[in-house]
């Protein structure tokens, strides 16, 4: 992931928490321009501060870190509702995905 890609999604973070960049600030104890200036790359983000973003916005870090951040609840649902399934029950599923 690139620092862009974290810088994108901080916002992404954001917006879900339906938080502006400066309440988020004030939250964090942090000046009212710091996410601003986070999101902008301007201010380097420690992992610190990035946990602590994740821990406000209520935003889960295994989805911060995921591959598609947007999917991640329906892939997280699918995951769990194919690792339940029987092996010849996968095996019919990767069957019909192939030929579909």
């Amino acid at each position: 992931m690139t620092s862009k890609e974290v810088l994108f999604r901080l916002g992404y973070v954001r917006n879900s928490a339906n938080l502006s960049a400066r309440e988020l600030s004030l939250r964090l104890g942090m000046s009212p321009q710091y996410v601003a200036q986070v999101e902008r790359g301007r201010i380097v983000l420690t992992v610190e501060k990035l946990l602590q973003i994740l821990e406000i916005c209520n935003f889960p870090i295994e989805r911060f870190f995921c591959p598609n951040i947007e999917d991640y609840y329906v892939d997280s649902e699918l995951e769990s509702l194919i690792q339940s399934m029987p092996a010849n029950k996968k095996k019919n599923l990767i069957e019909f995905i192939k030929n579909n």
